[in-house]
């Protein structure tokens, strides 16, 4: 379930972000389009003021321009006039034709603000009368408009107000339609989640995603039928080879033990019943993986003290005539003799032991095993290392990969390698445990296990 929200508030988050950057790129694009528009437009480069400053009043109240004030205008497609007190033009400057040189105090009220006759003019005063600019026609749009103060007040606050409102209502839609999403999604999502974890799933199918609801069911009655098939094969196989392999143990060590065969026959003997006896640990992990891993090994869980289950096990080993190429040394932590955890007794001192069995399994050439066991505040820690061959990265990868090696990896139906590492792993996820490995080619394998208390 917690995977289903987290997905939903990703997809929540994404959506809000996804509508901050649409206001953004808006922004963006309006302040561009601003700017854009400003250096467009940009006014003669002869403003009124520098205009003003080049028409000059001398003592005898003369008029006369700046040298380059004509070339200005010139360039600039615009003109320039000083009008008297009387409306006269008492000094011009490329004035068209068409335009009067006298004007009543209504014209001047006219075309002070607005336009002269379609140009576009712009006045200030001057100590000559009154000063005009004009440019060409269409050059310039003017616009004059009052508006009473609260007027103003209110647009503005009415574009906040919407602004906001839009937000929220684009948020709110947002989160209704999430909503709708995430019932129509939830139920896919968790039966996914059923699904991988080995369990049938059934969902409705009904509503927009129903096509995916029945696939996801008949994908999860297939899982199940396959795992079923799967594990009712290994329990059969265990017990149709049980009865057959004991007939065979049984023989070999009444020819093993007969002192009246040839000593070459009894080694062959031997062997058989060594082999024999391999075969019947490999079902027997075999059977038992197949068990933990659909949850049907029952856990008789108790106080287990790890110091003495590793004594256990290490004695076991060498009161069981192991070879003298191998040798196997045991090491308690000072605070690990009273240390005891819950778990199954069996199970631990089976995964114990296959760490032993895999050292010695592969490294015929004989090596060194060390148990260890030591407590910590809060776990304990049992470690099984050898100063063995050792693995390369690469197998090494592949045996701590979470797989299933009780599946074929070939059209021969060969099992995979490493069924005794998964059993140790599978033992100490059962109690809630994990498994670590460390290995080296040349410089030995090692296997530590964590419990909690």
């Amino acid at each position: 379930m917690k995977t289903v929200k987290r997905f939903f508030r990703k997809y929540f988050l994404t959506m809000v972000g996804i509508i901050l950057l649409f206001l953004l790129l808006n922004a963006l694009l309006y302040i561009s389009m601003l700017v854009w528009a400003w250096k467009a437009s940009n006014g003669p480069e002869i403003s009124i003021h520098e205009v003003w400053d080049s028409v000059t009043v001398d003592e005898t109240g003369g008029l006369t321009a700046a040298v380059g004030l004509e070339e200005g205008l010139k360039e600039n497609d615009s003109w320039a006039m000083l009008l008297d007190d009387t409306g006269a033009v008492v000094w011009e400057e490329r004035l068209p034709e068409e335009l009067p040189r006298r004007y009543t105090p209504t014209d001047v009220a006219k075309f002070s603000r607005w336009y002269l006759r379609d140009y576009p003019v712009f006045v200030l005063e001057h100590p000559a009368g009154l000063l005009v600019v004009g440019t060409a026609k269409n050059s310039f749009v003017k616009y004059c408009s009052t508006y009473k103060e609260p007027y103003i007040r209110i647009i503005f606050a009415g574009l906040a107000v919407a602004v906001v409102v839009n937000l929220i209502a684009v948020v709110l839609l947002i989160w209704w339609n999430m909503g709708r999403v995430e019932k129509a999604v939830a139920p896919i999502l968790q039966g996914i989640e059923t699904v991988a974890s080995g369990q049938p799933v059934s969902l409705p199918e009904k509503g927009e995603l129903s096509e995916i609801n029945r696939q996801l069911n008949k994908a999860g009655v297939f899982i199940a039928k396959k795992d079923s098939a799967r594990a009712d094969w290994i329990s059969g196989v265990s017990h149709d080879v049980r009865t057959p392999l004991s007939v065979i143990l049984g023989f070999a060590g009444q020819l093993e033990e007969d002192g009246n065969l040839p000593a070459s026959v009894r080694e062959q003997a031997a062997g058989i019943r060594k082999q024999g006896e391999r075969l019947r640990s490999l079902i027997s992990d075999l059977n038992l993986a197949s068990r933990l891993e659909y949850s049907m090994q029952p856990l008789r869980m108790e106080k287990v003290y790890p110091v003495e289950l590793a004594r256990q096990a290490v004695c076991e080993f060498l009161d069981g005539g192991l070879e003298e190429r191998y040798e196997i040394g045991f090491y308690a932590g000072p605070k690990s003799e009273s240390a005891a955890l819950q778990g199954d007794e069996a199970l631990l001192k089976r995964a114990l032991c296959n760490l032993i069995q895999n050292s010695i399994a592969h490294n015929p050439q004989g090596c060194r095993i060390d148990v260890s066991v030591t407590g910590e505040a809060t776990d304990t820690i049992i470690a099984v290392a050898d100063d063995g061959v050792g693995v390369p990265a690469e197998k090494l990868k592949e045996l701590d990969a979470d797989s299933r090696p009780m599946e074929s990896t070939d059209e021969k139906l060969n099992l995979r390698h490493g069924l005794g590492i998964l059993l140790v792993r599978q033992i100490a996820e059962a109690h809630k445990g994990t498994m670590t490995m460390e290995s080296e080619p040349g410089k030995g394998f090692k296997t530590v296990l964590v419990f909690p208390p």
